[in-house]
């Protein structure tokens, strides 16, 4: 019996590292991606952009090149306001959840921007959204809202992620 006792915990003790395994490798491709998304908002690049951001979201904005338009123009507007991103950055993505046909969790995200005054740099949560097992990701700026609110745009959201509340940007004077 304590030979069949030390076998299930060492076969749960098994499943427990695979389990952390698995969410580590998701861990990886989310940040990667999310850090090339940043990446290609900063440059401008928002043909590529679009790439990363969740399908129903783009369908809402009117489809890609709608997508890309508002974009551009949002942009725009910012540099004659002299605004313009300097820097997207990532924390640690959330533990990965499975619904339905999705993999989902959170990410932290701090962008920095120059701004007439100085830097602005605010701090805010993405989800991300996997269809494909965790191969490609996709990501949705929560802008502050909570799961509920969220949920009223994309049902498909699990109730188990945790969006932290929206925190005031700080700016560092120059």
């Amino acid at each position: 019996m304590k030979q069949i006792t030390s076998i299930f915990f060492f076969l749960l003790f098994l499943t427990a590292c695979n389990a952390q395994t698995k969410n580590t490798d998701y861990s990886k491709a989310i940040v990667e991606q999310a850090e090339m998304m940043g990446e290609l908002l900063v440059k401008k690049d928002f043909d590529s952009f679009c790439k990363y951001t969740y399908p129903k979201i783009v369908e809402m904005m009117g489809g890609k090149q709608k997508m890309i338009e508002v974009l551009e123009n949002g942009v725009k507007e910012m540099q004659k306001e002299g605004t313009a991103f300097l820097n997207v950055s990532f924390g640690v993505p959330s533990d990965v959840i499975t619904t339905e046909n999705e993999l989902q969790c959170t990410i932290p995200q701090t962008i920095e921007m120059k701004v007439p005054d100085g830097r602005l740099v605010s701090q805010s949560t993405l989800v991300a959204i996997s269809t494909d097992k965790g191969i490609n990701w996709y990501f949705v700026d929560t802008s502050g809202k909570d799961i509920e609110t969220m949920k009223k745009t994309l049902p498909n959201l699990s109730a188990e992620l945790v969006i932290p509340k929206k925190t005031k940007p700080v700016l560092y004077a120059e």
